[in-house]
C-alpha cells in the first residue's frame, strides 16, 4: 500500500467566551445515546471513532478511518483550551516509521496520564509512548513482550494501569508490560472485541456478535461476581445497539459516561460516529 500523507494541520475553534469543563459538549445525554460534540469530534463527511481522553478532558484523541478499506488513517487530537478548541496531529503519528503498511489508530491513555497506547502498522501491533517533560509523547516503542503472533488489538486501562487488548482472545497485562494473562468471559463466541476494563476492574464492556444482537456488531458488558469470576456477558440493549455495528466502547475517566462508536458497515461506510450515554444504562444491568 502506497504510504499517503493525509495529516490535518493546526486548528482552532473559537468558542465564544464559552467554557466547555471536562467534556466538549454540554448537551449531557440520559440512557439514551447522542452524538458527542458534533462539530468537534464528529464532523460531517469525516469517519471518526475510538475516543479517549485525559482525567481532566483537556486532551481528547479519536481514530479517523475511510470509507472504502475501513484503513485507520490517523490519529487526532483535540485540545480543549477553555475558550478554544485546537486541533492537530501529534509529531510521534507524522513520524511513525511503518515497516508494513500505513495503519494507525485506536489511542488509549493511561489514567494517570503519563502513557499512551494504540495500535500501527498492519497486521497491528500494540505501541506505547510515554509523556515528556513538556506535555508531548515521546517516540513510541513496540510492546514486543505483550503482543501475540496473530493481530493485537484496541488496549484499555484500568486505574491500576493493567492494559487489557485483544486478538479475538482478550488479555490482561500488568503495568510492567511485560506478561500477559488470557482473560475468560462466559459467551457463546469466543471472537470478543474492543474490551474496554472498568477502573476497578469489576465489569467489562466489550464488541462481539451473538444471537442476542440487534445488528451486525453489539456491545455486551460482563460484571465480576463476588468469587472475582466474571459472569455471563450481557447485551447492552436496543437503545445502545442498533441495526448498525457498535465497537469501541470508552468508559469516561469520572466513570459517569461511556463513549461508543457506530459505523454503517466497515467498508464503503456512509457514516462511523463517536455516541455517549450515561453509564446508568449499563449500571442497570447489573441490579
Amino acid at each position: 500500500m502506497t504510504r499517503a500523507v493525509i495529516l490535518i494541520l493546526g486548528i482552532t475553534i473559537f468558542l465564544s467566551g464559552n467554557s466547555l469543563g471536562q467534556y466538549l459538549d454540554i448537551d449531557f445525554p440520559d440512557k439514551t445515546p447522542k452524538l458527542y460534540a458534533e462539530g468537534i469530534i464528529n464532523l460531517n463527511n469525516r469517519f471518526q471513532q475510538n475516543l479517549t481522553m485525559t482525567s481532566d478532558g483537556k486532551e481528547h484523541l479519536i481514530t479517523i478511518t475511510d470509507s472504502a478499506l475501513w484503513r485507520y488513517q490517523r490519529i487526532l487530537r483535540i485540545k480543549n483550551m477553555d475558550t478554544e478548541i485546537a486541533v492537530d496531529t501529534p509529531q510521534f503519528v507524522k513520524d511513525f516509521e511503518y515497516q508494513n503498511e500505513w495503519f494507525i489508530g485506536e489511542a488509549m491513555l493511561s489514567p494517570d496520564n503519563k502513557h499512551l497506547f494504540f495500535v500501527a502498522d498492519y497486521p497491528p501491533d500494540l505501541w506505547r509512548s510515554v509523556r515528556n517533560e513538556i506535555g508531548e509523547w515521546n517516540k513510541p516503542t513496540k510492546l514486543d513482550d505483550i503482543n501475540t503472533t496473530k493481530d493485537d488489538w484496541y488496549p484499555t486501562f484500568s486505574k491500576y494501569n493493567n492494559v487489557y487488548f485483544t486478538n479475538g482472545t482478550i488479555f490482561r497485562s500488568g503495568e510492567e508490560y511485560n506478561s500477559r494473562d488470557t482473560v475468560l468471559i462466559p459467551f457463546s463466541n469466543p471472537d470478543l472485541r474492543d474490551p474496554c476494563i472498568s477502573p476497578n476492574e469489576d465489569y467489562i464492556i466489550f464488541a462481539a456478535i451473538d444471537s442476542t444482537n440487534y445488528g451486525k456488531s453489539d456491545l455486551y458488558v460482563s460484571f465480576k461476581d463476588r468469587n472475582g469470576n466474571w459472569g455471563k456477558a450481557m447485551n447492552l440493549g436496543d437503545k445502545i445497539n442498533t441495526e448498525f455495528r457498535e465497537f469501541a466502547p470508552y468508559i469516561s475517566p469520572d466513570e459517569k459516561y461511556l463513549f461508543f462508536s457506530r459505523r454503517d458497515k466497515w467498508q464503503n461506510a456512509s457514516f462511523s460516529n463517536i455516541y455517549w450515554v450515561s453509564m446508568e444504562a449499563i449500571f442497570d444491568l447489573k441490579d
